[in-house]
């Protein structure tokens, strides 16, 4: 005898993707919980991002609203909307840029802009004046022993030593904390469409 332990949200979600389905016509229609390095993703009904590649486009996650069938596309964190290109790209790496520059999001701006990459190299940044490779956590070595990698903050979209949370990558407890509506750079923000 098989024992399936499914907690309340995996079986919402597969109940939300069965009832749907008939809306697509693609067959391949998945959809997976999205646990992501921003705890406060989900939203005041405790429904946390899904990744459905056949329904949002690359570098977006399916976001929930607050209304029961309130869902939106939108870039996954640490990614920028670029409107130009109509696409979700990775912050501080070249996306939509020339080479030897990478995108960001400026201070006080919704519209990411192209910089020089000072490393002139795609995924490599400056830091404490040496050019490091993003993911790696070398650069991170004087946070021992709290397991870090350098990496983007996806509330703050700064390259900073971003601790590794192991518990969630191994486990299934989801910490809920506050909520964001919109994180910076998002397609929301650039189109003036968060809520307070």
């Amino acid at each position: 005898m098989c024992v399936f332990k499914l907690n309340s949200f995996t079986i919402a979600c597969l109940l939300f993707v069965t009832l749907n389905a008939q809306n697509y016509t693609n067959t391949d229609l998945f959809g997976f919980p999205e646990v992501e390095e921003v705890e406060h993703s989900k939203n005041k009904e405790n429904r946390q991002p899904v990744f459905l590649p056949t329904v949002c486009p690359d570098n977006e996650l399916y976001y929930p609203g607050d209304q029961k069938d309130d869902w939106i596309c939108d870039c996954r964190p640490g990614y920028i909307y670029h409107p130009t290109s109509d696409r979700c790209w990775p912050a501080f790496q070249r996306g939509p840029c020339p080479t030897e520059q990478y995108l960001i999001l400026p201070e006080n701006s919704v519209i990411p802009v192209c910089r020089p990459n000072p490393c002139r190299v795609d995924r490599y940044v400056e830091w404490n004046g040496r050019c490091e490779l993003l993911g790696t956590t070398r650069p991170c070595d004087n946070m021992f022993p709290v397991p870090a990698a350098l990496g983007v903050n996806a509330t703050t979209l700064v390259v900073n030593c971003e601790k590794l949370n192991i518990e969630l990558r191994f486990g299934n407890v989801v910490p809920v904390s506050s909520i964001a509506k919109c994180l910076p750079g998002c397609k929301r923000s650039v189109n003036r469409k968060c809520t307070a």
